[in-house]
């Protein structure tokens, strides 16, 4: 396999792709560039105030209006930050691709409301885009349905790429380009969301919150931007970098969907990241492979030696050394964890958010079900819930840490989800959720 180095090189297939998508985009943009130019601007400006700032291009706005008054606004957007060039000539054929930003707006939403309205950042899974918690679950009838209280903000709903693990990579695709998702998520749409609906334009209006990768993210974004969030919700999140399991997810979702966003840039290898020897021929070692994949999102590891075996580490981007340099002290009372993989006998009755995970969920990050595993799990996750728990603990960083006997799916989020809203905008529930 030869490295999509020079156009000349690359594979038959992904040029075919490559000229696909341009014929395609060719058809779909027939109207005369300065009509279509001026077409975009009328639609943006016609419902958004700053339609274009802060490295944002607005291109279409959608608009969906719920049964019960709500909205779900869509914007259609470029940004700077997705993508940039990395390392050489980006071979795609525009570095700046759409991506799609789901704004819920609540019924009777008024953009002149005093007081302005607080905004949670709900940031997708691996695999997923900006519109998991309206497709695969019904985001709506949730916020509107949390007991004591409905939630009456505004919820911002960005894409985070298939597995682009909110970071601004310090490598580049095959390519040649990169993402800046930290770049684009703190420094550009979080300004920009503030510029063109009424939100309270600081750090104590606003939430995060994010299953899986977007757990993961959640916590890194949270230890890194304390200024910017003040509330903080991990559903099952990726804690430990260190832990084999974990770099193999994410070494795996590196070649498998690398920086793709749309479903067709799954099917193009110049999205992906593979390590190539000088001769441009792909390297088999799959070591080699898991920390170059690594290396190219979070910049170069660290190596010590525990145990008498190397461990790798991305001290800046992995949560739990964070949590061990006090990176979640600034929202100590304001950080809930939801984990599952326990036991069920031992998750029945839930627990109350405030002690560890009982013994009897067999959570353990050093047994062979943790440290043989090539990929991560439920069990693997929650195991890790459960240190990270008792190192906030031991810090003094109070928290919520709910354990349950739930998987990583769709029937246990969003009652994590219901859980954390009542948490962190209402009064926190006597029992965490009862999932399985």
């Amino acid at each position: 396999m030869r490295r999509p180095i020079p156009r000349s090189r690359r594979p038959v297939r992904v040029l075919a792709v490559s000229l696909l998508a341009l014929l395609l985009t060719t058809l779909l943009t027939a109207l005369p560039a300065q009509g279509a130019q001026s077409a975009r601007a009328a639609a943006c400006a016609g419902v958004l105030p700053t339609p274009d700032a802060y490295g944002i291009t607005c291109l279409r706005v959608e608009r969906h209006l719920q049964r019960d008054g709500s909205e779900l606004r869509d914007v259609t957007m470029t940004s700077t930050a997705i993508f940039q060039a990395s390392g050489g000539t980006p071979v795609i054929s525009s570095p700046a691709e759409p991506i799609t930003v789901r704004v819920y707006l609540p019924p009777g939403y008024d953009p002149a409301a005093s007081p302005r309205y607080r905004s949670l950042y709900l940031i997708n899974g691996g695999g997923d885009d900006y519109d998991e918690w309206t497709t695969k679950t019904d985001l709506v009838s949730l916020l509107a349905e949390v007991p004591g209280h409905p939630y009456e903000g505004i919820v911002v709903m960005p894409t985070g790429g298939r597995s682009g693990w909110y970071a601004d990579w310090a490598g580049r695709t095959d390519g040649f380009f990169a993402p800046r998702w930290e770049t684009y998520h703190i420094s550009q749409l979080v300004p920009w969301i503030d510029a063109n609906f009424a939100t309270v334009a600081d750090r104590t209006g606003r939430g995060l919150a994010g299953v899986s990768m977007g757990g993961y993210g959640t916590l890194r974004y949270a230890a890194a931007h304390p200024d910017v969030f003040s509330v903080v919700g991990a559903l099952s999140p990726g804690i430990e970098l260190r832990a084999r399991p974990a770099q193999g997810t994410i070494s795996d979702s590196m070649w498998q969907a690398g920086a793709a966003i749309a479903p067709l840039d799954l099917l193009d290898g110049a999205f992906r990241v593979n390590k190539y020897d000088a001769d441009g021929v792909l390297v088999l070692d799959q070591d080699v492979q898991r920390l170059y994949r690594l290396d190219t999102l979070f910049g170069p590891h660290t190596t010590t030696v525990s145990g008498g075996r190397a461990v790798h580490d991305w001290p800046s981007a992995n949560p739990a050394t964070l949590a061990t340099r006090g990176g979640y002290a600034p929202f100590s009372g304001r950080l809930a964890v939801y984990a599952g993989g326990c036991a069920p006998a031992a998750a029945d009755p839930p627990g109350d958010g405030t002690g560890p995970a009982p013994s009897g969920c067999g959570y353990s990050t050093t047994s062979s079900a943790v440290t043989d595993a090539t990929t991560v799990n439920e069990y693997i996750l929650g195991s890790y819930a459960a240190a990270f728990d008792a190192t906030l603990t031991g810090l003094g960083v109070s928290h919520r840490y709910c354990y349950s006997a739930g998987g990583h799916d769709w029937t246990s989020w969003p009652a994590y989800l219901t859980d954390f809203l009542q948490y962190a905008y209402g009064t926190a529930p006597a029992r965490c959720p009862a999932v399985r």
